[in-house]
Order: C-alpha cells, then structure tokens, then sequence
C-alpha cells in the first residue's frame, strides 16, 4: 500500500508538479505526503516577511480530515509555506523537513529509507540539473533506489492509463505487484507488455502476470514480445500513449553519465511519468 509519499522539493516548477502529483496520490491512496527541502551551497533565498497568513505552527493544528502536520527547520522560506498551504487546503497530513547538503540525491535517497514511493520533477532549480528535480539528482537516485520512484512529465497529469514493462527478474515481478495496486487504487486500465526472449516464453510469462495481477483485482491486456524491453517499451508507449509507464530499476550502466536504454526510452514517451520500481 502506498501510504507514504515523500516529495523532493525544491520550489523549481517541475517540483510544484511533483507536489501537485503527490497529493493526488496521497487523496487517492489515503495517504501522507512528506517535503523535503535540501539547502545546497547555493543556499535558499533569504526568508521574506510572511504575510498575515496562518504560520505553519499554526496551521499545525489537527483539521477536519487531516492529521497533524509536523515540520523541522529553524527557517521556515516562503515557498515551504506556500507548499504547505496547498497540502492543507487538500486535506492531506504530512510533514516537512528542510536540511542541508550539497549532493540532494543522497539526501532524498537517505529519506526515501521509510517511504512507499518518493516523487521527484523533470527538471531543477533555475533551469539547472543540481536542484531535487535536477537531472543530476534523476540519475543518481534512479542507480541506487530505495524504493518506487516516479518521475513526473514536464506538466501535469491526470492519470487515465498505465503501461508496464514486465521482464522476467525480481524487480519485474514488484513491478507487476506497484502497478496493479496503482490501477485499482486509481481505478484506471493497465496493459502490460512481456519481454523473453522467444514468443511461447512470452506467452507463459504473460499468463502469470495476468494471474498475478487478479490478486490487485486489476485487469489488462497482456502484450507479448520478443524485441528487446527498450524497443518493446517505446512501441506500445507511442501506440497507447499511456499516462504513468511502470519499469523494473535497469542494471547500473558501466559510467555514471549513461543511462539504461530502458530508461532512456521511456524518457522519450512525450506527457507520460515514469515509475521506476527496485
């Protein structure tokens, strides 16, 4: 169950995206979404005066709906008032926790220790990779998960469909295991595509992951093939142009710079977020 929702967040707009996601999820999931905000050496801008509006102390009292919402940071910046103020509007309990470091990657893997899915954007701070929805912090995160990581488009995104990329491997099968809960939690469809090496091999794998995914109560189309897991993603991706695309965690690729072809290709399904399961 998705419960746990932990959110980088780092005021860029693909992190308010990100956010905007997040408390999707957590409404639909009855769940908890939990901010953190890393202070690189950049350093956040200088708390401006807030305006006459509830502080998060205040606002820290228990609301109809809503838990609790606790807070760690000694500053507290405008933009983390305003992404709390939107949690609370959206009757979702969380938390929010500012620290420090130059690397957010290791700070959101660090975090992530405790939470069912973490949520980051597409793009960074000022337009930069190094922020917590940098495409520094993307490639980091992505070779050592902790646990599901979804990686938002660029915009928005109701969710209306979803693909996964089953292979046969441990990752594949908690794949399957991500995406049925999200389909039925969602109520969305979900097709899924096979990858073996040979088509009866396909098939056989097919009819267990159809089986696999009653226990969900989530049903779908079952997409055999034998092309390799990269091209079998883009095919059907750009065939079903589907909203959220669930793959297993790729091996680590030899250099830190490169990335999975699997991961690449999802990347290149326009207005689709990635959900990558370890």
């Amino acid at each position: 169950m998705i419960k746990n929702i932990l959110v980088g967040y780092d005021n860029s707009r693909s992190a308010q995206v990100a956010l905007a996601q997040a408390i999707d999820l957590a409404e639909a999931c009855a769940g908890r979404v939990h901010l953190l905000v890393v202070d690189t050496e950049e350093g956040l801008a200088p708390e401006p005066e807030l305006p006459a509006e509830p502080t998060l102390v205040e606002m820290a009292e228990p609301v109809e709906d809503a838990e609790e919402f606790e807070t760690e940071s000694r500053v507290v910046p405008q933009f983390v008032e305003e992404a709390r103020l939107k949690l609370h509007q959206a009757h979702v309990a969380g938390s929010i926790r500012i620290t420090s470091g130059i690397r957010p990657a290791i700070r959101l893997r660090e975090e992530s220790s405790l939470a069912d899915l973490v949520v980051v954007g597409r793009g960074g701070r000022r337009g930069g990779g190094g922020g917590l929805a940098g495409r520094t912090t993307r490639r980091r995160l992505q070779a050592r998960l902790r646990c599901p990581t979804l990686i938002c488009a660029s915009e928005y995104i109701e969710p209306k469909s979803i693909l996964l990329l089953y292979e046969f491997s441990p990752a594949g099968g908690r794949a399957v295991s991500v995406a049925g809960e999200l389909s039925a939690t969602l109520n969305i469809d979900l097709d899924v595509v096979v990858t073996a090496n040979k088509r009866y091999s396909a098939e056989r794998l097919g009819k267990r992951v159809a089986s696999a995914l009653l226990a969900h109560h989530a049903e779908g189309e079952i997409i055999s093939s034998v092309s390799n897991p990269a091209e079998a993603l883009l095919t059907a991706g750009l065939d079903r142009d589907p909203s959220i695309v669930v793959i297993p965690q790729p091996p680590r690729p030899m250099w830190s710079w490169q990335l999975p072809p699997l991961y690449t290709a999802a990347l290149q399904l326009p207005h689709t977020m990635i959900l990558i399961v370890p």
